[in-house]
């Protein structure tokens, strides 16, 4: 067997990849959706939109092997190995692209000009030097290895979510239709197809690859189109094993009917119901919205590029797209094509992870740079080498930002919110990011204070959400029903975009929150995170906030109840908080030092200035800017 066999060091950038993705891997749960879709995965339950059927079952079957982990332990290290065979596909990709490149002799840049005639022949020499099998191979491996480090392909390995197995279908997507076109091998398109139904099976991004994919099926080397009755046949009969692919949608009606412990959606109710949940409808208010959007998360795509390609990697990119406009113009658009369309819905779409979104365009132009790579090496076959600084540079300006070992945020602030909740209390929050997703993963599949009944605010504006709500919490669901049944028949109206009253439906949803809280005062302990009572102040308006930990307890009267925190409770969060970054780890922040700066604010109310300025310390001590700490220390003279 040849040393430098493509094989050999495809597994060996898998294998250094995963590991560097296990031993920067969370201990657990993450923010926003990591809870929810573990627990989807764990109970082979349906996901929030838009139900992502292949991550679903794919996610279950995994937790099934013997690993000696926990559940979300084993699903973060499937987020790795499913990022880990990304980059073995990349690699082969790589290969492909490169050796074509290499192959291909002939320059087009021809004109009578004696100076660019000149300048031409330089280049078609240049360009027509051999460079053998082993050399590719070791620039495929810089390359596959710069892609494994890049920040946000690698942000996709740490914990669970959905990205990992599109960054891995994306690949193989991309790989095998190169084949099919590059290597003029039928099959591949077939392969190609079977991909890419998966791909929308899993989530609905793939579209953006599209205009790029049919550019290169319909596209002919004489730069001309080829819309013959035969390409159209045979594009006919690619939509067989693309519609094959996509029939992992059947999973989710058919699990629905079922009545999953995590149901998101009820999608078995009829059509209507299925079509909205799989076409994300509710979050089409977040698209093309705000036609300014662009310009932000233009910004922020320039200044992530960077931290994707190794920083001097941009200049292999930029020369790459030059080689590539002289030699192989068919390739130049395709991945203008993957890059343009990817950034033309990302960049106007309002979501606060849309860097996983850029994902589509990172490997474009990391595969550009490693054209530009493979002309330097053309000049000299020393530089190769060198050109290992790439993943060197990637992994030493990111592994910071996306080592997770240490980080147990969530499910610290999800333990000190809920253990300073009295026994079988009741709670309305719509903190999603921080703590509902965390403790329903904790509570309906770890068992963690199953006595604690979670009210998800925003999650009662959608028509499954009441249904779910009442099989988790029959009880509570019964005092309330007709105060849900009416403000079910607007939400109805609303879901299915018929005329509505938003004034009639809004008071209906603070009837139904203040009813639960009415039919249940004095029977269960009931609280309010700060979200609630600073977004809709109408809920529990007749009642004293008392705050408790990182919620407020309804009170009526004038009862008086300890207000001081426990900062040792915070020893483990703090030390977590404090290597961490990003907009989700500030909003945890601020929302933690409010909460303490309010417990001092009530012991200043309660004439306990010892406990205030205790608490306004600590809560400067999180947020030193901190508006109502800086507040109540000026009230003490402080």
């Amino acid at each position: 067997m040849k040393l430098f066999n493509k094989y050999i060091f495809s597994v060996f950038v898998f294998v250094v990849s995963f590991i560097i993705y296990i031993l920067t891997a969370a201990p657990g749960l993450m923010f926003t959706d990591c809870g929810e879709l573990a627990s989807v995965c764990t109970t082979l339950g349906i996901a929030h939109p838009t139900g992502y059927p292949l991550f679903s079952i794919l996610g279950y079957l995994w937790t099934k092997l013997p690993l000696p982990l926990s559940n979300i332990q084993s699903l973060n290290i499937f987020a790795g190995f499913l990022t880990a065979m990304s980059v073995l596909v990349f690699f082969h990709t790589s290969f492909l692209v490169l050796t074509y490149l290499s192959n291909k002799h002939k320059s087009k840049s021809q004109t009578p000009d004696k100076k660019k005639k000149s300048k031409s022949s330089k280049f078609s020499i240049l360009w027509s030097r051999q460079i053998d099998d082993s050399s590719i191979i070791l620039l495929s491996t810089a390359l596959s290895l710069t892609y494994a480090f890049a920040r946000t392909i690698w942000q996709q390995a740490t914990s669970i979510e959905v990205y990992s197995l599109q960054l891995l279908l994306m690949n193989l997507i991309i790989l095998f239709l190169l084949k099919a076109v590059l290597e003029n091998n039928q099959k591949y398109y077939l392969l190609s197809a079977f991909l890419l139904g998966l791909g929308f099976a899993n989530h609905l991004t793939t579209v953006l690859m599209l205009p790029a994919i049919l550019y290169l099926f319909f596209n002919r080397t004489d730069e001309k189109f080829n819309f013959s009755a035969e390409r159209w046949k045979i594009f006919a009969i690619l939509l067989i094993p693309l519609f094959i692919g996509l029939s992992f949608y059947i999973y989710l009606p058919m699990r629905a009917a079922t009545l999953p412990e995590f149901n998101w959606g009820w999608v078995s109710r009829n059509w209507d119901k299925f079509i909205y949940h799989v076409s994300g409808k509710q979050y089409q208010v977040w698209m093309f919205a705000d036609m300014s959007l662009w310009k932000t998360n233009l910004v922020r795509f320039a200044e992530e590029v960077p931290f994707q390609l190794g920083f001097v990697g941009i200049l292999f990119m930029l020369y790459g797209f030059y080689i590539l406009l002289k030699t192989s113009k068919e390739l130049f658009w395709f991945f203008i094509f993957l890059i343009v369309f990817c950034l033309a819905y990302t960049l106007n779409y309002q979501i606060h992870d849309i860097d996983t979104y850029f994902s589509t365009a990172f490997f474009a132009l990391l595969l550009v740079s490693g054209v530009g790579l493979l002309t330097l090496a053309k000049r000299s076959f020393r530089l190769i080498p060198a050109f290992f600084v790439l993943p060197v540079i990637a992994l030493a300006f990111n592994y910071t930002t996306n080592d997770e070992s240490d980080n147990v945020i969530v499910p610290e602030y999800t333990k000190i919110l809920t253990n300073n909740l009295e026994p079988n209390a009741l709670i309305i929050s719509a903190q999603w990011d921080y703590y509902c997703s965390a403790f329903w993963y904790m509570q309906k599949v770890e068992g963690y204070r199953k006595d604690i009944v979670l009210i998800e605010k925003e999650l009662m504006r959608r028509t499954w959400y009441p249904k779910q709500f009442s099989l988790w919490y029959p009880e509570i669901a019964k005092k309330s029903e007709k105060e849900m049944n009416l403000y079910l028949e607007d939400l109805e109206l609303f879901e299915s975009e018929q005329p509505y009253s938003r004034e009639r439906i809004q008071q209906r949803f603070v009837n139904m929150f203040n009813s639960f809280i009415d039919q249940n005062y004095g029977k269960k302990p009931i609280y309010l995170t700060i979200d609630i009572i600073t977004t809709d102040p109408d809920i529990g308006k007749d009642y004293e906030k008392v705050p408790q930990g990182f919620a407020f307890r309804l009170m009526k009267g004038d009862s008086i109840f300890p207000a001081s925190f426990n900062s040792n409770k915070l020893t483990r969060f703090m030390k977590s908080l404090d290597h961490s970054e990003g907009h989700l780890v500030d909003g945890i922040r601020n929302t933690v030092a409010i909460n303490i700066a309010n417990i001092g604010r009530y012991a200043l109310y309660t004439k306990r200035p010892e406990e205030a300025e205790k608490a306004f310390r600590l809560a400067l001590s999180i947020e030193p800017t901190n508006e109502v700490a800086l507040d109540g220390m000026r009230r003490l003279g402080r």
